[in-house]
């Protein structure tokens, strides 16, 4: 009887070293395997991930972001140009130039313009004058007339010179409608009105007026805006997408 009851404790502990034997190495197994995941599963993952970068790099999203950089560069050459014969036609507006170049654009292009015709108004006009008053009593850059368009133009604020820049943008489109797209309508409306140019009045100095006009718009357009590489010759080595040519004189 006591033999039997030593050999079930010698049993009993044999069961329990080879038990724990069994447990220590199913774990060991199970981490070994647990390890050698992430190297199976490795390069899927990587070219999962690289599959989502290209994707995105090749996404619209990323072409509109180009496109929206090469529009800046543009507009910021258009204004560069722009102040140039600005500087060029009025040298004590140089310090100035960059601005109204920049207001005239802006206002041109928002209002469907032409930036050179409206440059050539204000050239007209005050000489590039940001604080120009007549004895009428138009004011500003563009000598815009409040009792006639303040309103219209509402609200900016015609004594701020990019303001009045873009109020008569603003007049300009209007006057285009008006006048079926006839340039020499809008010139010398801008100038006497449209009802009197509807009405046929002809005034010698209104004539001059739009000659004056017409002579700042040739000399603002001697020059061409033209897109090209870096590396095209038509650049010059520049790093521009405008292509500067001589004034005529």
């Amino acid at each position: 009887m006591h033999i039997r009851t030593l050999n079930k404790r010698d049993l009993y502990s044999q069961y329990g070293v080879f038990s724990l034997l069994l447990g220590v190495l199913c774990y060991f197994i199970g981490f070994g395997h647990a390890v050698l995941i992430p190297e199976h599963t490795a390069p899927t993952t990587a070219a999962t991930v690289t599959s989502a970068i290209l994707t995105k790099v090749n996404s619209p999203a990323v072409d509109a972001a180009v496109s929206i950089d090469d529009h800046n560069q543009v507009q910021q050459d258009r204004v560069g140009l722009l102040a140039a014969k600005i500087s060029r036609e009025f040298p004590r507006a140089s310090k100035d130039a960059p601005m109204f170049a920049a207001w005239i654009i802006t206002a041109a292009d928002k209002h469907h313009v032409d930036d050179i015709l409206l440059a050539s108004i204000i050239a007209a006009e005050s000489s590039y004058r940001t604080t120009a008053v007549s004895d009428k009593g138009a004011i500003g850059p563009a000598q815009i007339m409040p009792k006639f368009w303040a309103v219209f133009c509402a609200p900016l604020n015609l004594h701020a010179p990019g303001d009045n820049i873009e109020c008569s943008a603003r007049i300009l489109s209007h006057l285009g409608e008006l006048c079926d797209s006839d340039e020499s309508c809008v010139i010398q409306s801008y100038n006497m009105g449209f009802p009197r140019v509807k009405a046929g009045k002809k005034f010698s100095c209104v004539a001059r007026y739009q000659e004056k006009v017409e002579h700042f718009k040739t000399r603002f357009e001697a020059g061409s805006y033209k897109e090209c590489s870096c590396q095209s010759s038509d650049c010059a080595g520049c790093c521009f997408h405008i292509s500067q040519q001589p004034y005529n004189s």
